[in-house]
């Protein structure tokens, strides 16, 4: 017994239900790539490699399904683009780290530029294709839930780019211990930065921080703040889209 389409007496034909459905489906998989990163940091305190290897994964589920079947396609070339520099740059900075630290840290200003303006990109794709969405269903709340969560990677990121160039920055007393290798030292912290960074986008607060540092301060202001903002943005948004399809 076949099941009956939910938008197949709205207009809707059957290629536009795919689109919809294959949509949907990219913003469920990408909140569960965002949720996978999240619960898997503990493990990757463990194996320093896994955060680069969760990071490139999510950014081959952004570029894949969200750019792939997402309702805007001008900026697409561009998602992809930052796309596979932000692959190719966390792969080469993870290797360089290890290899020859010196390059790891020439190279950790051009990494955490590209990863931001990447997720950015996909960020303003997200809020514009959901505020497009013609109704409001569990996925399309799933895809909002996954922008808000990509706040908190891209501050985590920041603060692992800061943490190279000031390690002061932070309590080092509450982060792992680095040892003297200080490759392994960052691949240790990195997931630690990262769960303060998603602490300060719900407004939990952590204590990583050193309060006497103003940069450090700036980025978890910042975060905090573009975490508040993009709930409320989204909301005024889809409200506002409501209210002029009702007129």
């Amino acid at each position: 017994m076949n099941r009956p389409e939910p938008y197949s007496n709205r207009g809707y034909t059957s290629a536009d239900i795919q689109r919809l459905r294959k949509r949907h489906r990219g913003y469920q998989l990408t909140l569960a790539a965002e949720v996978l990163l999240v619960f898997c940091l503990p493990l990757a305190e463990l194996w320093p490699g896994l955060l680069s290897l969760l990071l490139v994964g999510l950014a081959v589920v952004l570029i894949v399904f969200l750019s792939r079947y997402s309702l805007l396609r001008r900026s697409r070339l561009v998602v992809y683009l930052f796309g596979g520099l932000a692959i190719a740059l966390e792969m080469l900075w993870h290797l360089l780290r290890q290899l020859d630290p010196g390059w790891g840290v020439a190279l950790t200003v051009p990494h955490v530029v590209v990863w931001v303006v990447f997720l950015t990109l996909v960020l303003l794709r997200k809020v514009k294709g959901l505020v497009r969405e013609p109704f409001v269903t569990v996925s399309v709340v799933m895809g909002a839930a996954s922008g808000y969560l990509l706040i908190g990677i891209a501050g985590g990121l920041l603060f692992t780019a800061l943490w190279v160039f000031q390690p002061q920055a932070f309590n080092l007393t509450d982060l792992p211990a680095a040892g003297s290798d200080a490759a392994m030292g960052l691949m240790r912290t990195a997931p630690a930065l990262m769960a303060g960074a998603m602490n300060l986008l719900t407004t939990a607060g952590t204590a990583l921080l050193n309060p006497r540092n103003v940069t450090v301060q700036v980025i978890s202001s910042a975060i905090t703040v573009a975490g508040q903002l993009y709930v409320a943005i989204l909301i005024a948004l889809i409200l506002g889209r409501f209210h002029q399809r009702r007129g």
